[in-house]
């Protein structure tokens, strides 16, 4: 029930078919999980050709994040209420959630042994969770729990018509640095982390982790979903960013998106790439180049970005099926296209106006923190460029690369709620194995869309039994039987 200005909107419940109804009233401790994945049976492949990978990795491969973890409530309905509305849900289901511990999950079923760091509530709800992701082959032995405070959760509404779905977030008990120990704990949480992850929560606790993981030379990817507070700090110790479609936005204040990626990377010297997901438009990177390099040529993002869409849009999907979801369906990947010729030295647009975005980007700080039930506190939420224009910024010389999304069958999407974690999950196996990072993007689409398959975060995810061998491995590593950063798309590298 929401109650907003003396008008209500009713959400009747009804379950819909047996997965709706039976997440409840399980004693702690019991094998059924408080939260049974809703994931639908395997049924016969639509293509009878695709074969998918069945040899696992041939080493583990230990990936560590740090972030959100909690229950999501997700009523799927035909069309988004309006004020004073009443009508009733399609199906209702209660599955585990959060930013990080979904892209684990992701991340788990493509191979990798996730260790997840988070806080959650001593209730019943909290031993669902962990069951819920040590069934996914998630380390949850780092898992804080809090007594006497309830778990995080999400109550998610479905719109099917309108393919949207809205968040309302409860959080829980707070994560306090002091929680994590010294540096000898976190020395034995980084101990053979080929990566540490952060979905942008927890953030005082999260510095301490991400500081250490630095000082060990263990790398760090950062999300940055959109405005929190102390998230600035945090992606200034990131070697890797990924962003969605807004954050740049509302991070800068820019008008142009494309002016938006530009200084979004300048203001992150550290990161060697910032990917930004781009919703039906697919995906963009901006990768530093390994080493010193003159740029070719000075040119506007905004510029390359156009070049790029006309290429991906004339390449089109892949002739061959990719992945094959657990409902049957056959889905193939996107094109992959970047700028020949680079690094270059990316520039703003000759409108771009610094105050006026500094402006913008102030006002977004005060409605992320309304959003948080934080109102006033829009300071906090704030990049340190909101109080003065930048005027002088270090060059900005990388490559571009951009990735379109991946081909579904027509009406196949379900629920895109948790397709940015399963992107982000199949960016940490890029990483963390080597792909080359045209074949990281084209896998990061692949498994964010069959994700959307089935409703919620984490059914539809895939195992590497529903993908090909080329794609988790990628064409060139096969054939090189080693990490191919130097990869070739096209005439150009995306070094």
């Amino acid at each position: 029930r929401h109650s907003s200005n003396s008008k209500q909107t009713f959400i009747m419940h009804t379950s819909i078919g047996s997965r709706s109804g039976h997440y409840y009233h399980h004693a702690p401790g019991s094998r059924s999980s408080l939260l049974r994945s809703s994931a639908v049976n395997v049924v016969a492949m639509t293509s009878s050709q695709f074969k998918g990978c069945d040899a696992p990795l041939p080493k583990q491969v230990k990936v560590l994040g740090m972030g959100s973890c909690g229950v999501d409530y997700l009523a799927s309905v035909a069309a988004y209420p309006k004020p004073d509305d009443k009508l009733r849900t399609e199906t209702l289901e209660a599955q585990g959630g959060g930013n990080c511990a979904n892209a684990l999950t992701a991340a788990s079923r493509l191979g990798l042994s996730p260790v997840i760091v988070t806080k959650i509530g001593g209730d019943g709800l909290g031993d669902g969770i962990i069951t819920e992701l040590q069934e996914d082959g998630v380390d949850t032995s780092h898992i804080m729990r809090a007594a006497g405070h309830p778990s995080p959760f999400t109550y998610i509404i479905v719109d099917r018509s309108g393919g949207t779905r809205t968040c309302i977030h409860t959080p829980g008990a707070a994560l306090v640095p002091e929680e994590m120990g010294g540096p000898a704990d976190l020395d034995r949480l980084l101990e053979g982390a080929a990566l540490v992850y952060f979905d942008g929560r927890l953030t005082e606790a999260a510095l301490l982790l991400a500081a250490r993981a630095r000082e060990q030379g263990v790398p760090v990817l950062v999300e940055a979903e959109r405005l929190r507070p102390g998230l600035e700090a945090l992606l200034q110790l990131a070697d890797y960013v990924v962003t969605s479609a807004h954050f740049p936005q509302d991070w800068t204040g820019e008008r142009e998106l494309a002016d938006a990626l530009v200084v979004t990377a300048q203001r992150l010297p550290s990161a060697r790439f910032v990917i930004t997901t781009l919703g039906t438009r697919g995906s963009i990177m901006l990768e530093r180049p390994a080493k010193d390099t003159a740029a070719a040529s000075s040119v506007p993002l905004a510029t390359l970005m156009s070049q790029l869409q006309a290429q991906l849009q004339a390449a089109g999907p892949s002739a061959v099926v990719d992945c094959v979801s657990k409902n049957g369906l056959e889905i193939r990947s996107g094109a992959v296209a970047t700028a020949p010729g680079g690094p270059f030295h990316l520039t703003c647009s000759s409108s771009r106006d610094a105050a006026a975005a500094s402006q913008q980007a102030a006002e977004a700080a005060e409605r992320a923190a309304a959003l948080n039930a934080d109102s006033g506190a829009g300071s906090r939420y704030a990049g340190s460029a909101t109080s003065a224009p930048t005027t002088t910024s270090a060059p900005l010389v990388v490559h571009v690369t951009m990735a379109s999304i991946a081909s579904l069958p027509a009406g196949a999407v379900v629920d895109t709620t948790g397709a940015g974690d399963a992107f982000i999950g199949s960016v940490l196996y890029g990483l963390a194995v080597g792909l080359p990072r045209p074949d990281m993007l084209k896998l990061a689409a692949v498994v964010a869309a069959c994700k959307c398959t089935a409703l919620g975060a984490r059914p539809g995810l895939p195992t590497r039994g529903q993908l090909s061998a080329d794609l988790l491995h990628g064409k060139q590593q096969q054939q090189q039987h080693g990490v191919a950063q130097g990869a070739q798309v096209g005439a150009s590298a995306s070094a």
